[in-house]
């Protein structure tokens, strides 16, 4: 029988931890650190935000991670999985698709996305980007992130990392932005851009990525109340 969600990412979490050394330093008063989560406009850098803090603070990342781990509890590919992360799909169609073609549907996908946040942040020390984070971990020391940027700014670096056309990368950006939008409506009933979500909303359209950086490090060692041991992102 295949393991349950949160006990894959227990085990994740374990195997991670026995490889990084720096772990030990990451408590306070025997806990671990409450999790950090980064909200995301696409293209707007977040998942690349996310890795520097990883190098500063030893946290470990969770992006399409999250995926691996959900695709092998549903027995189900990992680009599958791609399919349905952070898009909607009408109940009814989705109960139909599910049902024909006997796959895992966009409801199973949201039951153990929910399970792996919370097994998540349950052992802290960790940065979940995107997949409604901020909407599902309920630690009052969570530190909740969103990362904005220009839509002209953003259209050029997705035209620039992904070779395409200006005109194509605009569409790629509204696209993801309203699939995003969808997605956090749709299963939790909320606005991706309403600020009452987030505890600090960054520009990276104004600021270098590791001047953000620093920026969340500071908000988020006053939310905690205490300081952390930060390295230097090489």
């Amino acid at each position: 029988m295949a393991k349950r969600v949160a006990q894959m990412i227990e085990d994740q979490v374990h195997f991670w931890r026995m490889n990084h050394p720096v772990e030990h330093k990451l408590q306070h008063k025997g806990q671990n650190l409450p999790v950090i989560t980064i909200s995301r406009e696409f293209g707007a850098r977040g998942a690349a935000i996310a890795r520097i803090l990883e190098k500063k603070l030893g946290f470990k990342v969770w992006d399409k991670e999250i995926l691996e781990v959900i695709s092998e509890k549903l027995g189900s590919d990992v680009n599958y999985m791609k399919s349905l992360d952070e898009h909607t799909q009408n109940a009814v169609e989705d109960t139909i698709f599910g049902f024909l073609n006997r796959k895992s549907t966009n409801l199973n996908y949201s039951i153990y996305l929910v399970r792996a946040l919370q097994a998540i942040e349950k052992y802290g020390n960790a940065i979940i980007v995107g997949r409604g984070g901020n909407f599902v971990c309920r630690h009052k020391k969570t530190f909740n992130v969103r990362i904005v940027s220009p839509l002209h700014l953003r259209v050029e670096w997705i035209a620039q990392v992904q070779d395409i056309s200006i005109e194509e990368a605009r569409v790629v950006v509204k696209t993801k932005d309203e699939e995003r939008a969808k997605f956090t409506h749709h299963n939790f009933n909320k606005s991706i851009n309403c600020p009452i979500g987030y505890d600090m909303i960054l520009n990276s359209g104004t600021m270098s990525l590791d001047s953000i950086s620093e920026l969340i490090i500071d908000g988020y060692q006053r939310k905690i109340g205490f300081k952390v041991s930060v390295m230097q992102a090489h």
